[in-house]
């Protein structure tokens, strides 16, 4: 190892020899203060003495200055406890295919250009709380085995994270990605937690994999953001409090995958009832009242798309956990009117509704009709009792038509009359706004 020649001058960092006129020690010294070759050379000197020792990989708040390969340049695919804690890297980094056993920390590293960790084997936690990733940051392929911690990490060029698989639980906690991220095909086999996570561009999670669920909570996605989100398995995706605006939403989840929209800030967020509809966390819970309030939220993104069947979809939907909500003792008569509601016209969504309605008081008023009779005008003292002309009389009565031809008879039959031209006239008023209110738009 390349020593300085004044033995007095001791490194503050780690009690090693200062480097020349430095007052750090040569892994410790700026750039500006050693040569990529002496560096070098000192580093593997360092690098096979921990080796032939059996020791942990310390290289805490080292400086690597010139671009570092650790398996070609040092020769070492294998990292025992490595410490990186607060280390500078000035020049590309390859760890490729390195094995990484017990803890590693790389806890306020900072990469000052690319970072390759292609295909790499992390076999215990790793932690790279506070990092900061100025250029191409590559993870694909990697095996995350324990705990991956991300916490706080900067990616200021785009983030690649393709294949890559994290068998135990995975925090992405207030990360910023101000470059394209990529997750596709990416494996969470524990928890994924992207809470307060900042996307700047494209993200894409296309394919991945979230057997134990993932929580976007508080995320920021930045306007005109596309997120692809293919998630196989089960468990939650969490939206909770997470601002979605101008996003593109892309959503393709097996039958065992709910989503959280609580008190999320949908505006103008391109989604698709056919890739929600089923997947609500709250109404898949009884959690009605909850459920409500994001159905109400999703109808009036649905609103700000022009999207306006899905809208009718969400507010049907909105209307059915407000039903449900009321069906209590103290609330029951509320129950029942949103059942009749919905029954007649489905809440001003399904004119089909109200026609069938229709059809079934027309049929109720003729079987009446049928029972206490009705008197053919041209006849007299003619009383008729027959299906046919009682249909007839039924629908001339709803329809408020009154051709004249038969008249019901005094008493009960009159009442019946008078009441059937009354809901006909309602109806026939409640199909023509049900029918604009689908069809002329909202």
């Amino acid at each position: 190892m390349n020593q300085e020649n004044n033995d007095s001058k001791i490194c503050p960092i780690c009690g090693r020899l200062a480097h020349k006129e430095s007052k750090y020690c040569i892994f410790h010294a700026g750039a500006e203060e050693k040569t990529i070759k002496e560096f070098i050379e000192a580093l593997k000197e360092y690098v096979n003495n921990i080796k032939k020792e059996d020791k942990d990989f310390s290289f805490e708040r080292f400086i690597f200055i010139g671009d570092i390969d650790f398996r070609k340049d040092l020769n070492v695919t294998v990292f025992k406890n490595a410490n990186f804690k607060k280390v500078t890297f000035e020049g590309t980094t390859f760890f490729g295919n390195a094995n990484f056993q017990g803890v590693t920390l790389f806890e306020n590293a900072t990469f000052q250009r690319d970072a390759f960790f292609r295909d790499s084997t992390f076999l215990g936690d790793v932690d790279f709380v506070a990092a900061a990733f100025a250029k191409a940051t590559i993870f694909s392929g990697v095996t995350f085995k324990g705990n991956s911690n991300f916490i706080g990490v900067y990616f200021l060029g785009y983030a690649d994270f393709r294949e890559a698989t994290f068998e135990r639980d995975s925090k992405f906690w207030g990360v910023t990605f101000e470059g394209d991220a990529y997750f596709e095909e990416t494996t969470f086999k524990g928890d994924a937690d992207f809470r307060k996570v900042k996307f700047e561009l494209l993200n894409n999670f296309m394919g991945a994999n979230f057997e134990g669920g993932a929580d976007f909570g508080n995320a920021i996605f930045s306007s005109g953001n596309k997120l692809n989100l293919i998630v196989k398995g089960s468990g939650v995706i969490s939206f909770e409090h997470t601002f979605l605006e101008n996003i593109f939403l892309d959503l393709d989840l097996d039958n065992g995958v709910l989503i959280d929209f609580t008190d999320s800030l949908l505006g103008n967020t391109k989604a698709q009832k056919k890739q929600i509809e089923n997947h609500i966390l709250q109404e898949k819970n009884k959690e009605f009242s909850q459920a409500r309030e994001v159905y109400l939220l999703l109808k009036n993104n649905f609103h700000s798309i022009g999207r306006y069947n899905d809208e009718s979809w969400a507010f049907k939907k909105e209307k059915d956990m407000e039903r449900k909500s009321n069906c209590h003792f103290k609330t029951l008569h509320k129950w029942f009117w949103s059942c009749f509601l919905n029954g007649i016209f489905g809440y001003g969504e399904q004119p089909g509704k109200v026609i069938v309605s229709a059809i079934l008081v027309i049929l109720l008023f003729a079987s009446l009709f049928m029972i206490f009779g009705i008197s053919n005008v041209g006849i007299e003292f003619n009383t008729s009792n027959n299906f046919l002309d009682c249909m007839y009389f039924s629908t001339v009565t709803f329809t408020t038509l009154g051709y004249g031809d038969f008249r019901p008879l005094e008493g009960r039959g009159r009442i019946l009359a008078g009441s059937e031209a009354f809901i006909g006239a309602f109806m026939m008023a409640l199909f023509v706004y049900t029918f604009a209110r689908r069809t002329g738009g909202r």
